[in-house]
């Protein structure tokens, strides 16, 4: 395994920083907003911790893409594995159980994309 993190990595480190920053500080500053919007349930209390939870990824994307070894990052990446493969499954069965808004499918997706490029970078890390 290779001390050295990927060009790869790095990218997708300052991604799912820019994304979660995003929609971390929006959730944290204005949930309302994001309800009016989408149609999303109004849940105001749990819309702000998602916010602080996205704000927390955000630094750790961050820190990761500043970092300067594999040792550094490896923590990061495993708990991203697990961020968003529980938010995928959660999302799919929020949406088994209820009727949830469009805009559901498209943080779904954004869930499972970064499962997948945390995937790739997670085995790409190990197999050199």
């Amino acid at each position: 395994m290779s001390e050295n993190i990927s060009n790869l990595a790095r990218y997708v480190f300052l991604l799912a920083f820019i994304v979660d920053l995003i929609f971390g500080a929006w959730y944290f500053i204005s949930p309302e907003s994001w309800t009016t919007l989408t149609g999303w349930p109004t849940e105001l209390a749990s819309g702000r911790m998602l916010g602080v939870a996205l704000i927390t990824l955000a630094v750790g994307s961050i820190m990761a893409y500043r970092a300067t070894s594999w040792g550094q990052v490896e923590l990061y990446v495993m708990m991203e594995l697990v961020w968003n493969l529980l938010g995928v499954i959660g999302m799919i069965w929020n949406y088994a159980t209820m009727t949830l808004p469009v805009a559901g499918w498209f943080m779904t997706g954004l869930l499972a994309l970064f499962l997948l490029l945390f995937v790739y970078v997670y085995y790409q890390a190990k197999q050199t």
